[in-house]
């Protein structure tokens, strides 16, 4: 038996529990089958009614489509009414029963009954599919022209919809807009304003020909506004605000980049910004509206800062929709209107502390909008203010504004130094990881501020509650990097630290099990320096260094093992972690590739350095290390840790293998097509590869094997000129130093941060011994591959070979027009069969707002058949915007590269 749509959702809300609700839907979905299976026609609307509230609970309803194209097709206008309610909630676009109710509809669109035309317009307008809207398009633009105003109302939606899915019927309703604005009922007004709002936005080149409606319009809105109490039209004391939000719309593109319009609207759109006050809802909409319009469109000076001010009043009332809405508008302007902008930034900063989530991140990309050289001390002490009552994921927000603006409109080093100081101890664990490059090229190009961060940082790093892993990081490099100069002005300042404290310090913290591996790489790092620039404490160094060549993880025993060996020749020692020398500021900080000219002093030191470790190659040939079980500073096969990662079972898409950052494989395999070449390679020929090296594998020559050795110790990287980049490989596993201090392959910036890949010892100045076969074009192309919601991707292209091999070299640029930074980057890469794709990290997984910086990421792409095609690829970007996620996938062809 059948019960009423009444009598189930009291049965539902009556239950207490929600395997009680279950029960009861399931009982009730049973009924609903039987009565369908049955033929029920009489009780078919109350059934498709229940459905209907248990498609709204959650549960599905699939069973019950076809029954609402049966009601769709009743003659009574009851059951249609039932059923396309129905067929609206229980379907959508996608499904393809929804076909099967064209002619239905179409019939309908012919009815006499104008209540059941409105009711097929309503269901086009709301679930229409393609196939649907292109079929019933001529039918939709014959209502425009109906006698009945509902029925125009009706159809002028149902229109919207069309020329959103079907653009290219557009033109069919180019003509017709014009006659709905001159209609005498305001919904048949309304209708067509938002039909010529969708029209401008689909052909923006009929903007031209629409302006001539500016003075209609304009009169249409003054007679709204000085019109008297009218009871049809009246909405809490105004007169019909929805048609005066709609014509506001379209004035606001109608005037956009025309000087013309723009003076035309200006008089009228003043009268309304002060007539309408802010007491209300409906007054409030208006409000906004108008301002939105008169920021969007040529208006003077005086009334922007009209508009702003208003907006202003927003932010200072109790409403959050409110200060949201304002926010965002207040944002756009942002470029446009600075000045005016930073009169309210109390009332901005104030926004920083609200209650919602939503309001605050809106107001952190709006003080990070105003911020210049003069107020960013003021402004960047209020985030910081913020950051330690702030939720996890917002703390990533405002750390990322605090570092850009830091490095963006820093006043002088020491507040530079001072800030990020403060941000790291505050926030450490919530900071990009280029910080820590920053940080370390702030205080290795100021040598007057060194004892000053290094001090600063040790005192700091005293107290427990500041250790934090990127902190340590930073402190340790620091301390290690200007150790001697710490110790040597304390005590001119008669505060003397004694040297055995920075000792124990350092044990303390590589041997605490609460640190991750990577801070413990950076205090080796800082115990192997130290030993060169405080006397008296080898023995105590080499001492904490023991236990770590058993470390359970490879790195750190790698580096253990080297550095005590390192012990045994103290010139060597003491050469291979001098001073790691500045980089120019002039150079870019993520800069891929970087040709730079040497000096004879440079030359000196590198024939030395190869003289040196030449020495121990040849002295250490096939000498295994004690207690490790592996091969150190000598022989020809010198391990290191191998992270290769087997790619993941992704969908082949078009034939496509694709490629992630972690998929990182060698490339020189053996093909039939290309000539024979050895397909075990090295971490340091992959490497080397990346960066278009070609160090031939077969070769036989001793001399070749120690110089391509040495070349991966000093972080040299070849070029197609035989030049060296040193992209910031730094002190490596081999210990091996690159001045180029670049990005890429290294810790960010610079600055010798990187963990290496060099396997020997010694020191690099930037010139490589490498003589690749490359063949670089003079000028190599480039590409815009995506550039929507605000994410702009450009690809470089290089043409390069492998070992013979055809290679083409691959920079990928990110960047950002959006006020919020871009979180969490993953980028992919498909190739066809016959192509090969390996990729290196992203430069930073956070793409920072406002063009303010870029992310870099290269790959290299490979032929595995001897075929001259052109490249085409399939790319997934993923990233997270304001909390959210976003994915999208896209082909590129037409690629402006061949090989």
């Amino acid at each position: 038996m059948s019960i009423k749509l009444h009598d189930l959702i009291t049965k539902v809300r009556e239950s207490s529990t929600t395997s009680g609700i279950r029960e009861i839907i399931s009982e009730e979905c049973v009924q609903i089958r039987n009565a369908f299976r049955k033929e029920d026609t009489k009780n078919r609307p109350r059934n498709i009614s229940k459905l209907i509230y248990i498609d709204f609970l959650g549960f599905p309803t699939d069973f019950g489509q076809l029954e609402c194209l049966k009601l769709i097709a009743h003659p009574s206008y009851v059951c249609k009414r039932i059923g396309y309610l129905g067929l609206s909630v229980l379907l959508t676009e996608n499904e393809e029963v929804l076909f099967m109710s064209t002619n239905i509809i179409r019939t309908d669109l012919a009815s006499e009954n104008k209540f059941i035309v409105a009711l097929a317009l309503s269901s086009l307008g709301n679930i229409g599919s393609v196939e649907m809207l292109r079929d019933l398009a001529p039918e939709v633009e014959k209502l425009l022209k109906s006698q009945t105003a509902y029925i125009r109302k009706k159809a002028a939606l149902a229109a919207i919809r069309t020329i959103r899915f079907v653009p290219e019927t557009v033109d069919r309703y180019v003509g017709r807009v014009k006659s709905l604005l001159s209609d005498k009922n305001h919904g048949v007004v309304v209708g067509g304003l938002q039909l010529l709002i969708e029209i401008l936005k689909i052909e923006p080149k009929t903007i031209s020909e629409f302006r001539k409606l500016v003075p209609g319009l304009l009169r249409m809105l003054k007679s709204l506004v000085d019109a008297g109490y009218a009871p049809e039209y009246d909405f809490e004391g105004v007169t019909d605000p929805f048609l005066q939000v709609f014509i506001l719309r379209l004035l606001r593109i109608l005037g956009k980049d025309s000087k013309k319009y723009s003076n035309q609207m200006i008089d009228l759109l003043t009268q309304v910004g002060t007539s309408s006050g802010l007491n209300k809802n409906v007054e409030n909409c208006i409000l906004y509206e108008s301002v939105s319009t008169i920021l969007t469109i040529e208006s003077p000076n005086r009334l922007r800062v009209t508009a702003i001010n208003t907006l202003s009043k927003f932010l200072s009332g109790k409403d959050n929709n409110m200060k949201y809405i304002a926010l965002n508008t207040l944002l756009k302007g942002v470029n446009k209107d600075s000045k005016s902008l930073k009169r309210h930034r109390k009332v901005i900063v104030k926004c920083l502390r609200d209650k919602d989530i939503s309001i605050r991140r809106r107001a952190l990309d709006l003080v990070f909008g105003i911020m210049n050289k003069k107020n960013v001390k003021e402004l960047t002490q209020e985030l910081l203010d913020c950051l330690p009552k702030a939720e996890h994921d917002f703390r990533f927000d405002i750390t990322a504004k605090v570092c850009t603006a830091i490095e963006k409109f820093s006043p002088d080093d020491q507040w530079q130094i001072d800030t990020l100081v403060q941000v790291l101890t505050i926030g450490g664990q919530y900071i990009r990881d280029d910080v820590i490059a920053i940080m370390t090229h702030v205080t290795g190009r100021n040598q007057e501020l060194q004892y000053y961060a290094s001090k600063k940082l040790y005192n700091s790093l005293l107290d427990d509650r500041y250790r934090n892993q990127k902190f340590i990081q930073v402190a340790a490099w620091v301390i290690g990097e200007f150790g001697d100069i710490l110790l040597k002005k304390s005590i001119e300042e008669n505060e003397s630290i004694d040297p055995s404290q920075i000792i124990d310090l350092c044990q303390i913290i590589i041997t605490s099990s609460r640190n991750e591996d990577l801070t413990k790489y950076f205090i080796l790092n800082t115990l192997i320096k130290l030993s060169t620039r405080i006397e008296g404490f080898n023995e105590t160094i080499k001492e904490i260094i023991k236990p770590f060549m058993k470390h359970v993880n490879i790195e750190i025993q790698q580096r253990a093992c080297e550095y005590f060996r390192l012990f045994e020749d103290k010139e060597l020692l003491v050469f291979s972690f001098d001073r790691i020398p500045v980089k120019d500021d002039n150079m870019e900080a993520q800069e891929i590739e970087t040709v730079q000219e040497t000096t004879n002093e440079n030359s000196t030191k590198n024939t030395k350095v190869q003289e040196n470790i030449n020495q121990q190659l040849s002295h250490n040939d096939n000498q295994k290390s004690q207690g490790t079980g592996m091969k150190i500073m000598g022989g020809n096969n010198v391990i290191t840790q191998n992270k290769t990662q087997q790619p993941s079972s992704i969908e082949n898409l078009l034939q496509l293998d694709f490629n992630s950052n972690n998929n990182n494989q060698n490339v020189n395999k053996q093909t039939t097509n290309i000539q024979n070449t050895q397909s075990n390679q090295s971490t340091e020929d992959f490497l080397s590869d990346i960066f278009g090296t070609n160090n031939n594998p077969n070769s036989n020559n001793t001399q070749n094997v120690q110089n391509t050795k040495i070349q991966n110790v000093m972080g040299i990287l070849g070029t197609e000129n035989g030049m060296g980049t040193g992209t910031g490989m730094g002190r490596g596993t081999g210990m091996g130093r690159g001045t180029g201090m670049g990005t890429g392959m290294g810790m960010g910036r610079g600055m010798g941060m990187g963990t290496g890949m060099g396997t020997g010892m010694g020191r690099g100045t930037g010139m490589g011994t490498g003589r690749g076969n490359v063949n670089t074009p003079k000028k190599n192309p480039s590409a815009i591959i995506y550039n929507q919601d605000g994410l702009k991707i450009q690809m470089n292209f290089k043409l390069v070979s492998v070992n013979g091999i055809p290679a083409a070299m691959v920079q990928t640029i990110f960047t950002n027009s959006t006020p919020t930074p871009m979180t969490n980057l993953i980028f992919q890469v498909a190739v066809p069969k016959h192509l090969q794709v390996q990729m290196a990290p992203p430069s930073s997984k956070i793409i920072p707002g406002n063009n303010t910086g870029k992310v870099t990421q290269t790959f290299r792409v490979i032929k595995k058949q001897n075929i001259k095609t052109k490249l085409t690829m399939m790319t997934r970007i993923q990233y997270k915007f304001n909390g959210m996620p976003v994915s999208k996938q896209q082909e590129v062809k037409n690629l402006p590269l061949i090989f």
